[in-house]
């Protein structure tokens, strides 16, 4: 009578254990699902924040750059978005019709000889260079300028970027010392400009 009575009270034991041990279980993996689930909450939101999004006035192109360049945009008549930072760096974006009977190679060609006529100083210009930026033919140029009244040299990267029916520009201008620093700021311009769609608009 006692072996049976020791034997359901082992077998209790063991089942308290289980339980317990099943409890521990389920009461771990919630706590880790609901913690895995506030980081990504938590993630998504500080990557939502780290950057600003531009819009054209008519809210047709928009450009995503990091909040750690400082931009800031300004009105403006003459480009579709024109942004500037305490930086000292410059985004300035335009729109240009595709022409007919002449490639993007010769539009940018041409561009080339004449926008240097507008600096009394520049050097360093560089060869034109074919590129694809997220499918779409890009075409480069840069060369370096000084400016006379703050005396400060400056990098110029101009970019043309076919899209669709469309050539849209880029002019990206910083100080030239800041050259190493700054030049990733060219790739995620041309790299987060996009067109925005007809619901998008709305």
């Amino acid at each position: 009578m006692n072996q049976i009575f020791s034997f359901h009270k082992e077998l209790n034991k063991k089942k308290i254990v289980f339980v317990a041990i099943a409890l521990i279980i389920l009461l771990g993996s919630i706590i880790f699902i609901f913690l895995n689930k506030s980081n990504k909450i938590a993630i998504g939101k500080q990557t939502k924040n780290l950057y600003d999004t531009f819009y054209d006035a008519n809210n047709t192109i928009s450009l995503k750059l990091s909040k750690d360049y400082q931009l800031s945009q300004s009105n403006s008549t003459n480009h579709l978005i024109e942004l500037n930072s305490p930086n000292d760096i410059h985004i300035l974006i335009t729109h240009n019709n595709i022409v007919s009977n002449h490639t993007l190679y010769d539009i940018t060609n041409a561009d080339i000889k004449a926008y240097i006529e507008e600096f009394d100083r520049y050097s360093n210009l560089s060869e034109l260079k074919e590129s694809e930026t997220n499918g779409n033919l890009t075409y480069t140029y840069s060369f370096h300028y000084l400016d006379s009244k703050t005396k400060t040299t400056y990098y110029l990267q101009v970019a043309w970027l076919q899209l669709e029916n469309d050539y849209y520009v880029f002019d990206i201008v910083f100080p030239l010392e800041k050259l190493n620093e700054y030049s990733k700021i060219i790739n995620e311009t041309l790299d987060n400009f996009q067109l925005q769609t007809k619901n998008e608009q709305n």
